[in-house]
């Protein structure tokens, strides 16, 4: 639906990505098919473009022909729209009757010195955002420089590790951007076959159909122990804002590694429910470094220092219960004089301890998957790490057997075993949760979900 008036194009928008129409540096539009992402995009830029003077630039990680950019969805929108006596739309580019220019590349294309090409231009839009580079961010970001210019990246989410998924939804306040998740569900105009198509998918192979249409990241379902309770707890709204509660005593879980990485969870419980509200790694330091970077509560010097505390998220002090430790915290390898590691922690302040006895990594997996029904996640950088090393730890694959065996001993397995730690001893069995309501996040703000509503004829104030 679209209206023109004068030197204002009218377009339809649904309610969902209304926010976008604001001006942001940065603007973000991610999830599932069928969220109208793209088309809401193309035609914002054409509004823009009819509107002002404005050169764009159609932007992919790869693009090694126009057939892979997004002109045919423009010169479509153009015609839909009804201001073709207005754009002229040629082979590799398209102008406007007031100077306006909209041109496509991929960011393979560009490297530090013509890139500069760019740097008059009004607005960048990534499409096919997940495949961008983190590279390729890193260079494009800074050469979108005129004032006022935009950079807008659409996209289907793929993994958490993706750059543009680090960059909007990694835990980094946003105060120049936004970020919306749209699905099929908030758009008011889906058309009937791909409805078809989306209850077909979900019917043969939900999983794969809740990456495809509702937006999640890709489950690797074979060999990742995890993977599926991580996304259950995403859906469900339980990674959100689950901050420290000073009522509570904190416990932490600990995974011990001399040469190796040492993993810290954070951990508050009222009995029935679980709250993760911090994470800590390291590698290759000692005891006493890690004591005082990761419970800053326990040196008297640091916690003098309140701006010091607040730097590692730390609103005030925690309040410490137990330690929950690995059985081989008893071994000679920390510390001066070949103390135990428990007595080196002992000597740092780190009391009560529990050391746990030698478990079988079966036993460890097994209460984690019937602890994380009940967990739920403080969405920091810090928890953000920790979540990724829960969602890939996996089971080694043998080539010759052609069948997963034991857990693979790799980055994420320390994470893993450090919450294994906690899930086996700290004796809370899981309870069915409260219900709560499903809820997507809007830049800073979790908002609960609703009908989708359209926004008709939606003026673009320019």
């Amino acid at each position: 639906m679209s209206t023109l008036r004068n030197d204002v194009l009218l377009i339809g928008v649904p309610r969902k990505l209304a926010p976008l129409i604001g001006r942001f540096r940065y603007k973000g539009a991610y999830g599932g098919r069928g969220g109208a992402k793209s088309h809401f995009f193309a035609e914002l830029l054409l509004a823009r473009c009819y509107a002002a003077e404005t050169r764009a630039a159609c932007i992919r990680e790869v693009q090694n022909s126009l057939k892979e950019s997004v002109r045919q969805l423009l010169k479509d929108k153009i015609k839909k729209l009804g201001i073709g006596g207005f754009f002229d739309v040629r082979e590799t580019e398209i102008r406007g009757r007031n100077g306006s220019l909209i041109i496509f590349k991929g960011m393979q294309s560009y490297n530090a010195e013509n890139i500069k090409s760019l740097e008059g231009f009004d607005i960048a839009w990534v499409e096919e955002a997940q495949t961008l580079s983190a590279h390729s961010l890193k260079l494009l970001r800074p050469t979108i420089r005129k004032e006022g210019s935009e950079i807008w990246f659409s996209w289907n989410p793929r993994h958490d590790t993706d750059a543009v998924d680090k960059f909007f939804r990694g835990g980094r306040q946003m105060t120049d951007g936004t970020c919306i998740e749209v699905n099929w569900n908030d758009n008011p105009w889906l058309p009937e076959v791909l409805r078809q198509e989306k209850d077909d998918d979900y019917a043969s192979d939900p999983e794969t159909a809740e990456h495809v249409w509702g937006g999640g990241y890709e489950i690797i379902t074979e060999g990742a122990y995890y993977a599926k309770l991580m996304h259950a707890a995403e859906k469900t709204g339980r990674i959100g804002h689950f901050p420290h509660d000073p009522c509570l005593p904190v416990k932490t879980a600990w995974d011990i590694g001399v040469d190796d990485y040492t993993s810290i969870w954070f951990f508050q419980d009222n009995g029935q429910q679980v709250f993760v509200i911090d994470y800590y790694e390291v590698s290759n330091e000692g005891a006493e470094q890690i004591v005082k970077d990761a419970l800053p509560e326990l040196n008297p010097d640091i916690l003098e220092a309140s701006s010091q505390m607040i730097e590692i998220g730390r609103m005030q002090p925690y309040l410490y219960g137990c330690h929950y430790l690995p059985h081989d915290v008893k071994v000679r390898e920390w510390g001066q004089g070949a103390k135990q590691r428990s007595l080196t922690l002992i000597g740092l302040g780190v009391k009560p301890l529990h050391v746990g006895v030698a478990t079988k990594p079966a036993d460890r997996i097994n209460a984690v998957r019937k602890l994380l029904p009940i967990c739920h996640f403080n969405n920091t950088n810090r928890v953000q790490v920790g979540m990724a090393r829960l969602r890939r730890y996996a089971r080694k694959w043998n080539d010759s057997m052609q069948t997963y065996t034991t857990p693979l001993h790799d980055i994420n397995s320390h994470g893993s075993d450090a919450f294994g730690e906690f899930a086996i001893n700290c004796g809370i069995t899981q309870r069915k949760p409260a219900p709560i309501k499903p809820s997507r996040r809007i830049g800073s703000q979790l908002v609960l979900e609703g009908p989708p509503q359209p926004v008709s004829n939606t003026r673009i104030e320019l």
